[in-house]
């Protein structure tokens, strides 16, 4: 088995008022969600970063909420992804937003496990600007996961080059089905996007997650949007599930959850 800091499991966001009280007991008030969040599950990927710059302040105050094991994954900022020229160590990009971006994220330190760069489904295959793109976002000081999501990019070579660079390509999972292996590179990184997942399925994908973590980093988020907090075969109810049978825990969402600490 895989030593526990290897493969962390969360789920997209944390900030979610609905998870109560399935995930979030009724009495803990949104400021202290991540808090209990990070009781339960070991990552969070945050979405806040892909609309706007965080403050030092709001990242802060997240690291005095979780404990030291626990990992961010930061979504790299739309300015730069979803536009019309990617940045390249050359052409840092308009306004320094690049830069900007980078330097917001200081106040995590090491506690960042990784970055996602998510280019927009419109984006066709270009080889050269993701190879700068990846320069641009310092893959040689810290490994970033790159989802791709037009069917142009969908060849075996382009996982090579991303691995090649210091990166991992993003599996993105709607079908439910396990694949034989995660794409190479210094980490792993799974999104689990299916409604729903069988009984065979999840416990194949936690068998798979549990492998890979074996020889690296694993990261894996359930989706956070439409689907019952408190259901084990999908959102944050499976990725609950997944932890707890890591941990050899009880499998319910409710067993895993403490309480969290006394505000004082």
């Amino acid at each position: 088995m895989a030593a526990p800091s290897q493969l962390r499991i969360g789920t997209s966001g944390f900030s979610y008022p609905e998870w109560k009280p399935a995930f979030y007991p009724k009495d803990v008030p949104q400021r202290r969600f991540l808090e209990h969040y990070a009781s339960v599950l070991g990552a969070v990927e945050v979405n806040a970063s892909f609309y706007r710059l965080q403050a030092e302040k709001t990242f802060l105050g997240w690291l005095a909420m979780v404990p030291d094991e626990f990992r961010f994954v930061v979504k790299a900022h739309r300015g730069l992804t979803h536009t019309r020229d990617l940045p390249t160590p050359e052409r840092r990009d308009t306004g320094g937003l690049l830069d900007r971006f980078l330097e917001s994220l200081e106040p995590l330190e090491d506690r960042i496990g990784t970055m996602l760069v998510q280019l927009p489904p419109t984006r066709q295959r270009d080889d050269a600007g993701l190879e700068g793109l990846l320069a641009a976002m310092g893959t040689a000081e810290r490994p970033v996961a790159v989802e791709l999501r037009h069917e142009s990019w969908l060849f075996p070579e382009i996982a090579c080059r991303i691995a090649d660079a210091g990166g991992t390509l993003c599996f993105a999972d709607y079908s439910g089905e396990v694949p034989a292996r995660l794409p190479p590179g210094p980490i792993a990184y799974v999104r689990m996007r299916a409604d729903r997942y069988t009984e065979t399925q999840r416990e194949g994908w936690l068998e798979l997650l549990r492998r890979e973590a074996e020889s690296r980093p694993v990261y894996a988020f359930a989706k956070h949007e439409g689907v019952p907090p408190d259901d084990p075969y999908a959102g944050v109810g499976l990725a609950s599930w997944m932890v707890a049978r890591s941990r050899g825990l009880n499998s319910s969402p409710a067993a895993t959850a403490p309480r969290p600490r006394s505000s004082g």
